[in-house]
């Protein structure tokens, strides 16, 4: 299917939903929104990097929930484990910077957002930013410690080329939907009544706004406290997030579906 056709069938769904006025959430807690949507437009739920449907990206977010969007979430792309590196970039940053789990000391989280121009302050002990470097065509993770102020000897960070191939697959083509929402019988109920579509995500405008602090950089790091995977790390999504007023920044050209 061409994009036009993909789009224009997109808009055809989404109408329809929002003529369905309040559905019950298919799943309950916070990803309910975004489940609930996906399965009224015709989203298969998968866990691949690529677009929801076709070639466009589906977000969703209630009207009075907090101002910032999740454009993507990725892993950094170093260190990578191997034989001779047993640590991912997560799992070395939770157990170098995290605390304990109030109700697991054996399991550490870190949870810290950060921007470029400053460090921030985690846990009065850590500064956390992201740098980007056009030399080394790298965005790292640059940790101070705040005792003494000095860096820390870590080597994290995004190669460029991985960024770049996240924005053309995912963020091509963005569709914003907004909703209305209530609770019925114990139960959350959706009206998806508000879309946007986005369109193209430029690299050098990325970077260009993570210099002017216009995207947070969030890590949300925790461990499965339970099961086979116990201990191990839980990722709830290392992402880059924007302001919602600031979402027109982040692309070339959008339109209002209504």
């Amino acid at each position: 299917m061409n994009p036009d056709d993909n789009l224009n069938l997109f808009i055809e769904n989404f109408k329809r939903v929002r003529n369905l006025g309040f559905v019950q959430s298919h799943r309950s807690h916070n990803t309910g929104i975004g489940k609930t949507l996906e399965d009224l437009i015709g989203v298969e739920e998968n866990n691949l990097d690529g677009p929801d449907f076709g070639d466009i990206e589906l977000k969703s977010q209630r009207k009075l929930a907090g101002s910032y969007i999740t454009l993507f979430t990725k892993s950094p792309s170093h260190p990578k484990k191997s034989k001779t590196n047993p640590k991912t970039a997560n799992t070395l940053l939770r157990d170098n910077y995290g605390i304990e789990n109030e109700d697991n000391p054996d399991i550490k989280k870190l949870h810290t957002s950060m921007f470029c121009s400053h460090f921030n302050k985690t846990y009065e002990k850590w500064g956390f930013r992201i740098r980007p470097s056009e030399k080394e065509q790298k965005l790292f993770i640059d940790v101070k410690d705040l005792d003494n102020d000095e860096m820390e000897g870590i080597n994290v960070y995004y190669d460029y080329s991985i960024l770049k191939s996240i924005l053309i697959k995912k963020l091509n083509i963005l569709a914003f939907v907004s909703t209305d929402h209530k609770t019925k019988n114990g139960v959350e109920h959706f009206h998806f009544n508000k879309c946007k579509v986005y369109y193209k995500c430029d690299f050098e405008n990325f970077i260009s706004l993570i210099r002017q602090d216009k995207i947070m950089y969030d890590i949300r790091i925790g461990s499965y406290k339970t099961g086979s995977n116990y201990g191990k790390v839980h990722d709830h999504g290392s992402g880059f997030r924007v302001r919602k007023e600031n979402m027109s920044d982040v692309f070339d050209s959008e339109i209002d579906v209504g």
